[in-house]
This record gives structure tokens, sequence and C-alpha cells, in this order.
């Protein structure tokens, strides 16, 4: 699904003049570079945020066809002021930096499941701006991000990934899981991050990025050290990456953001089992987080290894809803949903940790 109220913004012949003196990146990237979609200003209330109206973002036009602009998800709630002013601020300063002055991207860090990646991308749908989405993986070098390398008639054939598609593009790169990268293989790709450039060492091809690539990366362990011990084959990475982004800790919402996003989701839901969800859910964070001081382990509750993310959460409300017709034959349906979207990957003790929580918020739990 396309934003269409991108529909409604045109670059006319009048725009571009008006461009041609006032704002000469968005001249050259649509009348001299002749990209494959026009770039404008407008206000975000104008593109169905109605929170955050009066600021005024960069938009692409005519890229509903485009193989990078994620489907756009009307319902989707934008609910984390700080992040999106950040969002914000980075798209804005890479259209309005000097020519001089560095890329910078921004890297939101925090726990699994709340949503870093889906809110970059969902925001980036609104402006109409394609995003090329990777995950790292912990053998990756830093060519694989850029480009593929075929060996074709004893001739090596390299072709654009990722990085340089979205370079070459004109729009950001997301990477996912960033600190599962080797820190050297990650330190290799700052002069692409920073300044746009990267030379292809089989073909001395120098790839120079245009106007509109910086790249995004989210990651759950911090970055710099992972202090639960729950994100297998993380890294502490260079510091001298980590200073080409800005930084972002995406927290867990709190109990009332939690009640309000599930009251949108599902507003046939009665007030009293929304709250009882959202309490439940915070519940599950302090007991995951290893700072909290939550259990000893003593008693009927125990530390948890694993979170427990508002991604799990929808697909817990998902499959209550799908399972409801099992209400008749006694079973207690959100706890039976929540073993297949949560509870089967823990230990018989968490398990316990589980259903006392949930017992403490939602009465007896059963066991059908």
């Amino acid at each position: 699904m396309y934003n269409t109220a991108l529909n409604t913004i045109t670059v006319s012949d009048a725009v571009l003049a008006t461009q041609q003196t006032e704002f000469p990146e968005l001249y050259e990237a649509n009348a001299i570079e002749q990209r494959r979609y026009k770039v404008a200003t407008t206000d975000l209330g104008k593109l169905g945020l109605d929170a955050y109206a009066g600021n005024g973002v960069y938009v692409y036009t005519g890229t509903e066809s485009h193989p990078h602009l994620a489907p756009l998800n009307p319902d989707y709630q934008f609910d984390n002021v700080d992040l999106d002013r950040m969002i914000t601020v980075c798209l804005n300063r890479e259209w309005e930096r000097l020519p001089s002055a560095p890329r910078r991207g921004l890297l939101i860090m925090g726990p699994k499941g709340t949503g870093k990646s889906t809110y970059l991308e969902q925001r980036l749908a609104r402006q109409g701006i394609p995003a090329a989405r990777m995950s790292w993986g912990p053998n990756m070098t830093s060519a694989d991000s850029v480009y593929s390398r075929t060996l074709v008639g004893g001739d090596i054939v390299v072709e654009p990934g990722s990085l340089w598609q979205a370079a070459e593009g004109g729009y950001p790169a997301i990477i996912e899981e960033i600190d599962l990268a080797q820190p050297a293989e990650l330190a290799a790709l700052n002069d692409l991050i920073d300044r746009g450039r990267y030379t292809i060492p089989e073909t001395g091809e120098v790839i120079v990025a245009k106007r509109g690539f910086c790249v995004f990366a989210t990651c759950n362990s911090m970055f710099m050290e992972d202090r639960a011990g729950g994100y297998a084959g993380t890294r502490q990475q260079n510091i001298a990456v980590l200073d080409r982004f800005f930084k972002f800790v995406m927290e867990h919402a709190s109990k009332e953001k939690e009640a309000e996003f599930i009251a949108k989701l599902y507003p046939e839901m009665d007030a009293d089992v929304v709250n009882g969800y959202a309490r439940f859910m915070d519940m599950i964070h302090k007991a995951a987080d290893p700072m909290s001081g939550f259990a000893d382990g003593k008693g009927l509750t125990h530390r948890l290894s694993l979170d427990f993310g508002r991604r799990n959460l929808i697909d817990w409300l998902d499959l209550t809803s799908s399972f409801e017709y099992l209400e008749k034959p006694g079973f207690n349906v959100p706890l039976y949903a929540l073993r297949p979207v949560y509870t089967a990957v823990l230990t018989d003790a968490e398990q316990a940790t589980v259903h006392a929580l949930y017992d403490l918020v939602f009465g007896t739990a059963g066991s059908k």
C-alpha cells in the first residue's frame, strides 16, 4: 500500500524554478540527475501524521512501484515522539547539509521486539522514501553488504548489493543486527557511511552516493555490550563506527503507552482486559531485565531469559482471537495462545514464572 497523500504533491516547472534558486540540492536531484522519482517538501500533518503537524519534511513522489519501498500500514501507531524527532532530523539533515559535511544516519538500540526497524521503515514509507533493508550475518564481510561477485565464463562479474543500490538510488539503507558484524568489517564501511564513497577492489570502480543516501542501523545489545547475555553472536564494535551515527535507545513502552496501543489495535476490547495485558507485559519486562531486581529464584518466580516485545504482543493477541473457539471446551485461550508465541522456548521454571504472573493479573491460569 502507498501513501496516497503523496499523489497530491507535484513538482511542476514552477516548483523546479523555485528549487533552482532556493533548494539547489532538490533541483539537482529532480532536473539534472533525472531520478526515477521526484523530491519535494511538505508537512508531516499532510502525510497523515496529525500528531506531528507543523514539522516540515522531504518526500519522494512517484515511488509507489519501487522495490525498496515498504508497504504502508495505515494503522501503524507512531507513538515515540523522541524517536520520531530524530528520524526527521536525520532525513532533513541529509538534504540540507553542506557538501563537505558528513552523512549521519541513526543507530537505534534496544530490546528485541520493540519495533525498531518497523518504526523506521513505516516512517519512511509515509514519506514515500525507499529503504534498502538488510540483516548482517556473523560471517559477512563489508564487501558482502555492498556487492556480490559471480564467476561467469572465467570473468568476475560484480553485482550491486543493498548498500550500493541505496547509494546509487539516493535513498537510505537499514542494517539490522549490526552488532553481529566483525568490528574490522564494519569499520571498512566508515567512508561509505560518512562520505558516501566506496571503492570496489576488483574493478577499481568508485561508488559515489547521491544526496539522500544515509545509513540507519538497529541492534539489541546496545552496540557496546550485552548485559543480559541473551543475544548470541553480538560483538563489541569500534567506537569510530559508533561516532558515525546519531544514537537512540528504544525502550519498551510504559504500561500506559502499551494500553493505548492495545486499545487502538483492538477498540472492541474491554478496558480492564486492555489494562491487564499492559500490566502483564510490564511484569514480563521486569522479570527479563537483569537490572530490575526482580525475583531471586527461591520462590515461584524466576528470572526470565527471554523478553516479550510488542511484536510478540501482536502475535499473541492475533492467536488469542484465532483460538477463541477453544473457550467453549474450557481452554484458557490467552494462556494457550501464549505458548507458541513465547513460553514454548522457556525452561519449566520460567514457564511457571510466566503462569504465576499471568495468574496475578488475570486470575487462575487453568491448565488445559
